[in-house]
């Protein structure tokens, strides 16, 4: 029982701590949001190349979290039109030194793969929120609202899910990935979600002034619901064959970075798409 009110109370301190920072900086936007991102995507593709060198796969996870960062902050100064050009130089660059200088033992090819993949999945796909939040590019709580929108509404699809997949769930979703994951709880997951985008398009209309229809914003809410739960079975797809329970132990009482966002990733590009085709 000792252990369990000491890991809550790592986790209500990081809660205390993450949540008011997170929302300051996204606040203020630009660098200054696309600093905290870039840590984060940083720390993440780490984690996800070190899962793989524990599990005997060649990687280079520092290689993973400096191309992670970059991707990020080079979100701020170039748009996704043109990013995807800058990123494909800059990866190449850096892959093909890093290809160069191991050895033909230290399987080189295989290695570039993995370090190449881990940096696009966390970096390229967390450069999203930075174009997210320059859908309104001044500082104010209008960018901060439009930023938090699939951040609130998956915690809360996440937390239904969690407790009603506990409670009531009898039917596996996906057992060799998450035996734990019932299709009960996906479904309160999906519906909490959908409820939650109604609800946040509510509160914060005073703030950004939606045009978005409360039949887009559960349409909305269904679309981040499936893009979150795919990319929580995603990741652990990655650490069931990597034989890790938490991508690492980073944060206290809450694993790592990569546990942390793993649905994040999938959900912001799903946002920025939805924000861009249907308005905000």
């Amino acid at each position: 029982m000792a252990g369990s009110g000491g890991e809550l109370a790592k986790r209500v301190g990081v809660a205390l701590v993450g949540i008011p920072l997170t929302a300051f900086l996204a606040y203020l936007g630009g660098y200054w949001l696309a600093s905290l991102v870039a840590i984060i995507a940083a720390a993440a593709g780490w984690e996800f190349g070190r899962m793989h060198v524990r599990r005997g796969v060649p990687a280079a996870p520092w290689v993973s979290g400096w191309l992670a960062l970059l991707y990020v902050l080079m979100a701020v100064a170039i748009p996704p039109g043109r990013f995807v050009i800058w990123a494909v130089v800059l990866t190449l660059a850096v892959l093909a030194g890093e290809s160069i200088r191991r050895p033909a033992a230290a399987q080189p090819g295989l290695a570039t793969v993995t370090t190449a993949f881990g940096a696009v999945y966390t970096g390229l796909l967390l450069a999203f929120v930075v174009w997210l939040r320059a859908l309104d590019p001044l500082a104010g709580t209008r960018g901060a609202a439009i930023v938090f929108f699939p951040v609130a509404i998956t915690w809360l699809g996440d937390t239904a899910a969690y407790f009603i997949g506990k409670g009531l769930g009898r039917r596996p979703f996906a057992p060799t990935i998450s035996p734990k994951k019932t299709w009960e709880g996906a479904i309160a997951g999906l519906v909490a979600t959908a409820a939650g985008a109604v609800l946040w398009l509510e509160l914060t209309d005073s703030i950004v002034g939606w045009t978005m229809s409360v039949g887009a914003a559960i349409g909305f809410g269904a679309l981040v619901s499936a893009a979150g739960q795919a990319g929580d079975l995603f990741e652990s797809r990655f650490k069931r064959e990597c034989g890790v329970k938490d991508s690492s132990n980073l944060i206290p009482g809450h694993g790592g970075f990569l546990d942390r966002v793993d649905s994040l990733l999938f959900a912001f590009p799903v946002t920025y798409a939805y924000l861009i085709l249907v308005g905000v």
